[in-house]
C-alpha cells in the first residue's frame, strides 16, 4: 500500500444506532433477564415443597423426631444461598434492561433526547460485566420477599414439636434437653437456631433501609429515608402520580381585554 494513499475512515467512524438495533438489544436483554427470573422461581418452589414435606412428615405421628424440622431449616437456608447467588446474576441482566428503558425508551416516549449517562453506563456494563449487588444485599432482599415467612414457619413448627412431645416440659432446662440431636447437646442446637433467627431478622429489617437494586420495583422518595416505624406499615412507599390539571380554554373576548 503506498504511503501517500489516503486512509479510508469509513470503517473507523462510529456506527449509527437505529431503533431496530436498539429494539433487538432490548429484546435480547429482556429474554436473558426473564430466564434468570425463572430460575429464581424454581429455587423458591424447591423451598416451598421442602417445607410442606417436612411439616407433613414431622407431624405425621407423635413419635416423629424434631430432627426433621432441623433438616428442613438447613435445606431452606441452602436454597436461600443458592437463590441469592442467582439473584445477583438476575440483577446484572435486569440492570441492563432498566438502563435501556430509562435511557432510551422513556425519553423517546416523552419526545426528549436520549440520556447519554444511562447509555454510557450501559456501554460500560456490556464491555466489562461485573456483579453490582453484594451477597448480603441479595440475601436480605430474598428474605424480605420469600424466605422470611418460610423460615419463620419452620422455626415455629420445630418449637411446637419439641414443646408438645411427649408432653409440655416442666421448665426451660427440660426443653433444652429435649432439643438435643444424637451426641449434639440441646444448648448447641438452640444456639445455632438463635443465631439463624437473629441473622434473618436483622437482614429482614435492614432490607427496608438498604439501597434497592436498580431492577427492584420499590419506589422510594429520593431525598429522604423512611423512618423505622414508617417502614413497618409502609415499607415501599408508593406515591401517586399527580395528573396535570388542564386549564379551560380562554374565550376570544377575554383574550382581547388583556
Amino acid at each position: 500500500m503506498p504511503l501517500n494513499e489516503p486512509i479510508k475512515t469509513d470503517l473507523l467512524e462510529s456506527p449509527w444506532l437505529s431503533q431496530q438495533a436498539m429494539a433487538q438489544l432490548f429484546r435480547g436483554e429482556l429474554s436473558r433477564s426473564d430466564t434468570w427470573r425463572t430460575r429464581l422461581d424454581t429455587t423458591t418452589n424447591w423451598a416451598l415443597t421442602t417445607t410442606a414435606a417436612v411439616i407433613s412428615f414431622g407431624f405425621a405421628t407423635p413419635a416423629s423426631s424434631h430432627v426433621t424440622f432441623l433438616v428442613g431449616i438447613w435445606m431452606v437456608v441452602s436454597f436461600l444461598l443458592v437463590e441469592a447467588r442467582r439473584y445477583r446474576y438476575y440483577d446484572l441482566w435486569n440492570r441492563r434492561v432498566r438502563l435501556l428503558e430509562d435511557g432510551w425508551w422513556a425519553p423517546m416516549l416523552r419526545r426528549e433526547p436520549v440520556d447519554p449517562d444511562a447509555l454510557r453506563e450501559l456501554a460500560v456494563e456490556m464491555s466489562r460485566p461485573q456483579i453490582q449487588l453484594s451477597l448480603l444485599s441479595a440475601i436480605s432482599t430474598r428474605i424480605n420477599r420469600t424466605y422470611g415467612p418460610i423460615l419463620l414457619v419452620l422455626l415455629l413448627t420445630w418449637f411446637s414439636k419439641v414443646y408438645s412431645y411427649p408432653q409440655p416440659p416442666q421448665d426451660f432446662s427440660e426443653f433444652v434437653t429435649r432439643a438435643h440431636v444424637a451426641w449434639i447437646p440441646g444448648g448447641l442446637v438452640m444456639t445455632a437456631l438463635t443465631f439463624i433467627t437473629v441473622a434473618a431478622a436483622y437482614l429482614f429489617i435492614s432490607s427496608f433501609f438498604i439501597r434497592a437494586p436498580l431492577g427492584e420495583l420499590r419506589t422510594r422518595p429520593r431525598g429522604r429515608r423512611a423512618a423505622l416505624w414508617e417502614s413497618f406499615y409502609r415499607p415501599y412507599a408508593i406515591h401517586r402520580r399527580h395528573r396535570p390539571t388542564r386549564r379551560p380554554p380562554r374565550s376570544p373576548d377575554a383574550a382581547s381585554e388583556h
